[in-house]
């Protein structure tokens, strides 16, 4: 199986496309051994409006694909002419910002859609984000991993309110705890949490690498995510990890009904289902219980996939 992934360049963007694609090939090399198998990424940054347009992958010197993939609203055109050009399906992974029926299939999370609608026939719904992350059995779990965002669309940032549940935390946790900040936490965050919490190992987020998170969520016995990091959650759930959510408080909506947001929707089902652990639920007897299932998003996108294109392994 030949895979294009149309890329922005973007890092979530292509945890979406890249795990998925690594499923299908996982998958493909498995039914079949000796086809030829390979995934292409081929970014469009740079790119005006009207030659995503009219792309058919003329620059390219690559085999023809079976299936073109792409994540971000600047790839959607992009991959609908070179998929009409090279005759392949097309398949976005997230709620597009073109109409659903202009791509063959749309992965998207459940928590993109708003309660009573029913999704079109060519949407498949996951639990969150599709990402690369899987568990990693064979490595040992000694840590609690803290993953901390910060101000965002939807949530405000309370210093003092993060720090307290932090340090309640840190009290009845008898784990190496390691922590680690994002591009928006407030910069002065790392000093606090040192100050306030010495025996937590804390490596900010401009001290990490492009697989810090990864290797860590292979080596976590726990791990706590802010509210405000939705994704983080879904990854760490695709670790394995049990996972406790530190609260944060919601920013009032503008409207004058105040409607739930999706990624606050997301967390709601997560928690309601026993997926996550929220801080104050954990409060009550300092554990997080164990999830019975392991996210595979990836893995189980991938099955659906090549069910429902059965031509993809011929």
């Amino acid at each position: 199986m030949i895979i294009y992934i149309i890329s922005d360049e973007k890092k979530g963007h292509l945890s979406q496309t890249r795990g998925l694609a690594s499923a299908l090939l996982e998958r493909a090399v498995q039914k079949a051994p000796n086809a030829p198998h390979a995934v292409h990424e081929i970014s469009v940054v740079g790119k005006t409006w009207f030659s995503k347009f009219l792309y058919k992958g003329k620059d390219l010197d690559l085999p023809r694909p079976d299936l073109i993939l792409c994540a971000g609203h600047s790839t959607h055109l992009a991959a609908i002419s070179l998929s009409r050009h090279l005759r392949c399906p097309r398949i976005v992974c997230m709620k597009p910002s073109l109409p659903a029926r202009m791509f063959d299939l749309c992965i998207i999370p459940r928590h993109d859609i708003p309660e009573g609608k029913t999704p079109a026939d060519n949407v498949f719904l996951t639990n969150g984000a599709i990402n690369n992350i899987k568990p990693q059995p064979q490595v040992t779990k000694t840590d609690t991993l803290i993953l901390i965002g910060g101000p965002s669309k939807e949530f405000d940032w309370d210093a003092e309110h993060v720090l307290n549940q932090l340090t309640t935390i840190v009290r009845h946790c008898s784990n190496n705890i390691v922590l680690t900040t994002s591009r928006r936490t407030p910069k002065d965050f790392v000093q606090d949490v040192t100050a306030a919490c010495p025996s937590v190992r804390v490596e900010p987020v401009e001290q990490t690498g492009p697989t810090w998170v990864a290797d860590h969520l292979a080596c976590a016995r726990e791990v706590w995510v802010t509210q405000d990091s939705v994704s983080m959650v879904y990854e760490s759930l695709s670790s394995g990890a049990p996972v406790g959510v530190i609260e944060m408080p919601r920013k009032r909506s503008k409207k004058k009904k105040d409607t739930v947001s999706r990624v606050a929707r997301g967390l709601n089902m997560l928690t309601a289902e026993g997926e996550v652990c929220t801080f104050t639920a954990w409060a009550k007897e300092h554990k997080i219980p164990q999830s019975g299932n392991v996210l595979d998003e990836a893995g189980r996108t991938a099955d659906y996939i090549l069910q429902k294109f059965p031509k993809l392994l011929h």
